[in-house]
């Protein structure tokens, strides 16, 4: 699973396993996904591609291609898409109760990697698998904005909908939520 591409310009280690930047993720994808000509090194995955200076393809194209990518801004949610009084409680239960806030920091760009931070899998409840395949073994705090427009989610796409991730942090945080805080939350999310 792809994470979305905008929104991106003040977070930190855009992947999500913030094994890199986006240009190392461009990188690693155009090299070793899609077979294009270019240097693409990870001494801790034991990939070492190294194409001659005049065979590469790819390295010259990166920086545009980040700057392009930090251009793109999350979309608005559309026109109705979200009850607004809902998503303003939703706001408050995002912060508080739910306790959403301490990883997606609304202050941070809904991210705690900017601060360093990375989770183990144990942490939020994901598959260690494919963290078990990075650098790291971690995975960075997604950013929230625009999620309403970006389903599967979780870096696996295990959650097809907003629904189904709240429903998995309800269970793996063990929250106690009422019905319509639930609601609430879901409001709020879409409102992103």
């Amino acid at each position: 699973m792809i994470p979305p591409a905008y929104g991106l310009r003040q977070v930190a280690r855009e992947t999500y396993t913030a094994d890199g930047v986006v240009s190392y993720w461009n990188a690693y994808v155009a090299v070793t996904q899609m077979h294009g000509r270019g240097d693409f090194s990870e001494p801790a995955l034991g990939i070492f591609v190294d194409v001659p200076d005049a065979e590469d393809r790819v390295t010259s194209r990166l920086p545009a291609l980040r700057e392009y990518q930090f251009s793109l801004e999350a979309p608005a949610p559309p026109v109705g898409s979200f009850d607004a009084a809902a998503a303003a409680r939703g706001r408050g239960i995002f912060n508080g109760r739910a306790r959403c806030a301490r990883c997606h920091d609304p202050n941070r760009f809904f991210t705690d990697v900017n601060d360093g931070t990375l989770h183990a899998p144990s942490e939020t409840g994901m598959d260690p698998a494919y963290a078990a395949r990075t650098v790291n073994g971690l995975y960075r705090t997604t950013p929230l904005a625009g999620v309403w427009q970006h389903p599967p989610y979780f870096h696996d796409g295990s959650a097809a909908t907003l629904d189904d991730v709240v429903d998995h942090y309800i269970d793996v945080l063990s929250l106690e939520l009422t019905p319509q805080q639930r609601r609430d939350l879901m409001e709020y999310l879409k409102s992103l």
